[in-house]
């Protein structure tokens, strides 16, 4: 028995990695500002948010626990097996009002099933700027289809076949999102004769104004 609850732990403790993981290479892939993971609940027809990055999970708690039959583009991702993406704050309203309105800010999302063989295991949900803002990134929607299918992947395997491993019956973990570095600086130097008046640049300044060497005068 010692050993059997032993091992519980331990693939409690690598389920939460797992997650966390992925919810933080999502916000990388899809330059997005919260990330999150539902699992399947302990009650059957339920999802629950197992893993948030990027808010406080109290600002989430009306979606921690949400069954797969309410009108929102997680349920949807899940019940359906296929990506949801919401691409503005306009069709956020007008596909999911229930779900644009509890937003504390104008985000587009999302929603990718993570696959489990015969129905999905979960959902991978990434909230990003809306397209269109200034430095946003396209979303790369196949290389967050790949991600959900790791996730899936390395979760079957964790069960190991036992599905009821895999589900969450808790308040979310909250992971600290990925740390932004600011931009580096590129800096080139040149040199002024007053005497001669020449001018003379250094490499690294004749490629930051696409000029050729030697043409800097």
């Amino acid at each position: 028995m010692a050993g059997s609850g032993e091992r519980a732990v331990r693939t409690r403790a690598r389920l939460a990695a797992l997650l966390a993981n992925a919810s933080v290479a999502a916000l990388r892939a899809a330059g997005g500002r919260v990330a999150g993971v539902y699992l399947r609940a302990d009650t059957p027809g339920f999802l629950r948010l197992a893993v948030l990055s990027g808010l406080p999970g109290p600002l989430f708690r009306p979606w921690w626990r949400v069954h797969v039959d309410r009108p929102l583009p997680v349920c949807d991702a899940y019940r359906l097996g296929l990506p949801v993406v919401l691409a503005n704050a306009t069709e956020a309203v007008r596909r999911y009002p229930q779900f644009a309105a509890a937003l504390p800010f104008p985000f587009a999302s999302v929603h990718m099933p993570v696959p489990g063989g015969g129905e999905p295991l979960g959902v991978l949900a990434v909230l990003r700027p809306v397209s269109g803002d200034d430095g946003d990134e396209p979303l790369d929607r196949e290389l967050l289809a790949r991600l959900a299918e790791g996730l899936g992947t390395e979760l079957r395997a964790l069960a190991g076949g036992d599905r009821d491993a895999l589900v969450w019956d808790g308040e979310p973990q909250c992971v600290r999102p990925p740390a932004v570095r600011p931009p580096q600086a590129a800096v080139g130097r040149f040199t002024w004769d007053p005497g001669t008046h020449a001018v003379r640049a250094d490499d690294r300044l004749h490629t930051l104004l696409g000029l050729a060497a030697g043409d800097f005068a």
